[in-house]
């Protein structure tokens, strides 16, 4: 450890960290724009240039490794006379358009400008121009405001393992882009919105749709696969306009794949089920309830409550996969419970210096599939999806039950098992919703609230962003609707009530807290 003191204030730092690494743990904020974390320092951007005492120099902090008994700067008039000097530098070909800028709100240089620039520009030259250029299905990049940071090609040939950008030209003249002006095709490619520090590189998802200080931030769940990505959802009047990647070292540290970030287009589909539908007519969905409720009571009044079969989904919280269980267990009396989950990946998620494509991207498209296992087995056997149809097929079922999933999807087939009363919930207008006797709407995972755990059983926090559309409802209140009209008298009110059942009841999951839980989440042991 060394000892420093910085601005007046002793610190702590580890040997090998850098001045700037040392300040930003500690709370001391030295502006950078070149400086990225998980990126290689080159310190091209001068921002972050501090004074040493009894070095003649300014030093960048970036690049400046830490050592014991270092008195450091970073606020001398020498100082902040050095950084107004390199914002003028920088803003001499930059456009002075941030009003229309799609970066507003979130530009460094912006938030620079307004702290240490001048009023007035001493440059009376033209500006540079250059014409926008598409990048490909996801990117536009307007070279008009680059600064020249290079975080976009040092993300791309270190992180994502992908050469496609580079500098080119010189002088007045120098561009950063693709070779012969190719598109980007990385998986990975929208991260480089949020690597660039400014607005040269906008995302065509996103682009021209929201501003950031009109926007709501909620840090929640990435639900397109088993590594369950921490990201910040950014809504506007009830609508979730993106997805961008929230910092958790154990999961994705700093990124977020470009499927990932997408998933936010089914949230907003056209197709989306709000009201209830019963033989293809809306009706009001309480009403639905009573009727399906009704229809199930008297199979088990009538001793048939093994002959109704119950499918969950991997694409579910924990908690409606548990109260989903509870419902078929306890109340239904059936033994016929199964589970969707997705393709097994065997392969080790290690974060490392290799290429993300190798590490990040994970076959398992559910989004907790071991956290499934975990609720749904619970220390009993649960059936075979495709088995549980075959045995509906065969007419050893009279009622099926399915939450959020499609059941055309599972089995590759346009029709759908055929059995007397035929009960689904779903978030889209599928085709299991179209030909079920009963189908109720369900929330999404950005319009509810729970825990996911990922393929590494870890538990991790999901938050609601917006309202669910409609009378639209997470999968475990559904449970306890039915339950509750068959006389179970289930008194859960709140995603937090069903969360401490799960720590209480299931194996490995005693330490799990809703209410406290670490943004990083919480280990379990896989059951």
């Amino acid at each position: 450890m060394a000892k420093l003191t910085i601005d007046g204030r002793e610190i702590e730092a580890q040997d090998g960290q850098s001045v700037l690494q040392a300040a930003l743990e500690c709370g001391i904020h030295i502006p950078h724009l070149c400086y990225h974390p998980a990126l290689k320092v080159v310190g091209s951007c001068r921002m972050c240039l501090i004074e040493i005492e009894k070095v003649p120099k300014l030093q960048v902090a970036c690049g400046t490794p830490v050592r014991d008994g270092m008195v450091v700067s970073t606020q001398s008039e020498r100082v902040r006379k050095a950084r107004r000097g390199v914002l003028e530098f920088l803003s001499i070909n930059h456009p002075l358009d941030c009003p229309v800028c799609d970066q507003a709100g979130e530009c460094k240089l912006q938030d620079y400008c307004f702290e240490y620039g001048q009023a007035e520009s001493r440059y009376q030259e033209d500006k540079r121009r250059f014409p926008e250029q598409d990048l490909g299905s996801t990117l536009v990049r307007d070279m008009n405001r680059c600064i020249h940071c290079t975080r976009c090609i040092r993300f791309l040939r270190d992180v994502a393992g992908a050469e496609a950008f580079t500098l080119y030209e010189r002088g007045n003249r120098t561009q950063v882009g693709t070779y012969l002006e190719t598109p980007v095709e990385t998986p990975f490619s929208m991260n480089l919105v949020d690597a660039c520090p400014v607005g040269a590189l906008t995302s065509k998802h996103f682009r021209f749709k929201g501003r950031s200080w009109l926007m709501e931030k909620t840090r929640t769940l990435c639900a397109g696969c088993s590594r369950g990505c921490n990201v910040y959802a950014w809504s506007q009047k009830g609508r979730v306009l993106r997805l961008t990647p929230a910092e958790n070292e154990w999961v994705n540290r700093f990124w977020l794949c470009d499927y990932g970030r997408l998933t936010v287009n089914d949230v907003n589909a056209d197709d989306r089920l709000g009201d209830a539908l019963r033989l293809g007519d809306c009706v009001d969905p309480e009403a639905a309830l009573d009727q399906a409720a009704a229809k199930l009571k008297a199979y088990v009044d009538a001793g048939a409550g093994d002959k109704i079969g119950v499918v969950a989904s991997a694409r579910l919280t924990n908690e409606d996969n548990y109260l989903i269980r509870k419902l078929a267990r306890e109340v239904l009396g059936t033994r016929h419970l199964a589970f969707v989950e997705g393709k097994e990946d065997d392969r080790p998620f290690e974060p490392s210096d290799r290429p993300l494509t190798e590490w990040f991207i994970r076959e398992d498209k559910m989004p907790i599939t071991w956290g499934a296992r975990d609720i749904i087995l619970s220390g009993e056997p649960a059936g075979d999806v495709l088995g549980l149809i075959a045995k509906a097929r065969r007419g050893e079922l009279k009622a099926l039950l399915v939450f959020g999933e499609d059941l055309t999807r599972v089995t590759g087939e346009d029709r759908v098992v055929e059995v007397e009363f035929l009960f689904a919930t779903g978030t889209h207008k599928t085709r299991t919703v179209e030909l079920a006797h009963i189908a109720v709407p369900e929330a999404t995972y950005l319009e509810k609230g729970g825990t996911f755990t990922n393929e590494e059983g870890r538990v991790q926090r999901l938050r609601p962003v917006v309202a669910p559309p409609g009378r639209a409802r997470s999968a475990w209140q559904t449970a306890r609707e039915l339950a509750g009209r068959m006389g179970a008298g289930w008194s859960y009110r709140a995603t937090a009530e069903v969360t401490a059942e799960i720590a209480a009841k299931v194996p490995g999951y005693q330490e799990v807290d809703f209410i406290e839980m670490p943004e990083e989440g919480q280990m379990v042991e896989h059951a």
